[in-house]
């Protein structure tokens, strides 16, 4: 059996975390290029490459370069099913009804989830302690939300919602309770909001990520 060299590994690697060569190419700094020619055996890593690229295939340096399999100390997380445009709120609010949401999509930030959601999903940054809470379920301001258009909303799922009477959407908890709906914050500080005919469902959020 043939021993797998650097440039196999980091084609391995690549897949195994679900990045597309573009992806891996913009969170290690090099071009799209320089990726395929790595994988195809065309030329290999320079040194200051090679800490970004191992953190970015979640290894450590020595497993990157020599395979060796030792223990590295950067912890495997999930797998990556893709990557969602990273929008603002403005944008959110209006994203079902916007015509260059491939557009959008295509020209934003990519921010990397392992959700498994549609093809339309985004992420947006929240933003305000609404959604804070010292108790139970949290999304803590600056935090990221990952949300699918293309989902049901239920009673109890965590909606990005837009009332009429703004442009921006807002991320609450929908409630129905005998037929009546109303947005509820997870910080009881914030009122709950009644919703009948004012409000537009964007999407259900997924997943939250929280950077530290």
């Amino acid at each position: 059996m043939n021993k797998e060299n650097l440039n196999q590994r980091i084609r391995r690697l690549r897949k195994l975390h679900g990045y597309t060569q573009k992806e891996l190419a913009k969170y290690v700094g090099v071009s799209h290029g320089s990726i395929s020619q790595w994988e195809s055996e065309i030329t290999s890593p320079k040194g200051a490459q090679i800490q970004p690229l191992a953190k970015a295939l979640k290894v450590d340096v020595v497993e990157l370069l020599q395979g060796t399999g030792v223990t590295s100390n950067i912890e495997v997380g999930p797998e990556i099913k893709g990557t969602v445009p990273l929008i603002s709120w403005v944008q959110a609010g209006a994203w079902k009804e916007m015509e260059e949401i491939s557009f959008i999509a295509d020209s934003a930030e990519r921010y990397r989830t392992t959700a498994k959601v549609g093809p339309n999903a985004f992420a947006a940054r929240v933003v305000g302690d609404s959604m804070t809470s010292s108790t139970g379920r949290t999304i803590p301001a600056g935090s990221v939300v990952v949300a699918d258009p293309d989902i049901e909303a239920a009673s109890g799922k965590v909606v990005i919602a837009r009332l009429d009477d703004s442009s921006e959407a807002t991320v609450k908890e929908l409630v129905i309770d005998a037929g009546r709906k109303y947005l509820r914050p997870f910080n009881s500080s914030f009122p709950t909001i009644p919703i009948n005919g004012n409000c537009t469902i964007i999407a259900v959020v997924k997943q939250v990520i929280q950077d530290f």
